[in-house]
């Protein structure tokens, strides 16, 4: 039985490696957007919502597309704009 959890682990290992690299990547990605995109905000001298530019790039750094999702509704969405 040893042969065959060897056989398999060494291949999963490696996919694991693989999603925990392009999940790393993808929270980079995402962070540098919102961290773009709240620069524009505080250029055109319209303030982030509940906390810094700087911090929404760090939140989303750890959190990912969730947090860049919320982000997104609270800044851009439609659904947010009070006028």
């Amino acid at each position: 039985m040893t042969g065959i959890a060897n056989y398999l682990i060494g291949p999963l290992q490696n996919v694991q490696v693989a999603i925990l690299l392009l999940t790393g990547i993808l929270h980079i990605i995402f962070a540098g957007a919102v961290a773009k995109d709240a620069g524009r905000l505080n250029k055109d001298k319209i303030p982030t919502c509940l906390v810094s530019g700087v911090t929404w790039a760090f939140a989303t750094l750890v959190g990912g597309v969730f947090t860049a999702a919320i982000y997104w509704f609270i800044h851009r969405s439609s659904f947010t704009r009070f006028n």
